[in-house]
């Protein structure tokens, strides 16, 4: 049985398109967990080790759209399969991340976000602390730092410069994103919160 060249073209288009397939749609989940996984980075920022993860799963992303353009121009059938199973790795390290954080949500984890404010100036100390250690920082004018922390408490101590030891200071206490004290006073000024 002889084939005719209409025949063998249309095989060959059978042939092709099931990579481009494939890598079309490893192109398309791949940009999809690529813009879940800047999300995430943005979310998780706070949160050193699940910003890794958020981080890997950005870079697998990249990698399976860089395979899924490969293969959509190539004839070799194994690039666009590779893009196709990228992305899914890509899209199923969001979908876990995205999981940890709903049962944070929902579950409590236990972890609050504590942002410390002050002025004053043109230059004073700020003292406070987080889980890990103690800061004594010299500061200009104004300034801000947010860490997260397991404890219930938080503290800053406000202290004007000794040239200008009369200086109006203050400090306030953000916890988790609701403003819980704001103190001033002339010289030293001290915000303490206790979450119980």
């Amino acid at each position: 049985m002889t084939q005719t060249p209409d025949a063998a073209t249309a095989d060959r288009g059978a042939f092709t398109s099931r990579p481009s397939r494939r890598a079309t749609i490893g192109l398309w989940i791949g940009a999809a967990a690529l813009l879940l996984s800047a999300g995430l980075i943005v979310q998780f920022l706070p949160v050193p080790a699940l910003l890794v993860a958020a981080a890997a799963a950005a870079l697998v992303a990249g990698t399976a759209v860089v395979l899924g353009v490969r293969g959509r121009r190539s004839s070799v059938p194994r690039t666009g399969t590779a893009a196709l199973l990228v992305a899914a790795t890509a899209l199923i390290v969001d979908v876990i991340l995205i999981v940890v954080i709903a049962v944070g949500a929902l579950g409590g984890s236990g972890l609050s976000q504590v942002e410390v404010r002050a002025t004053g100036g043109p230059v004073f100390t700020v003292s406070y602390a987080d889980d890990a250690q103690s800061y004594d920082e010299e500061w200009s004018d104004s300034g801000w730092k947010q860490y997260t922390t397991t404890g219930d408490t938080a503290e800053i101590t406000v202290t004007a410069s000794d040239d200008d030891a009369v200086a109006t200071v203050s400090c306030e206490i953000l916890w988790n994103g609701e403003s819980v004290v704001e103190q001033s006073g002339v010289g030293s000024v001290t915000c303490r919160y206790d979450a119980n």
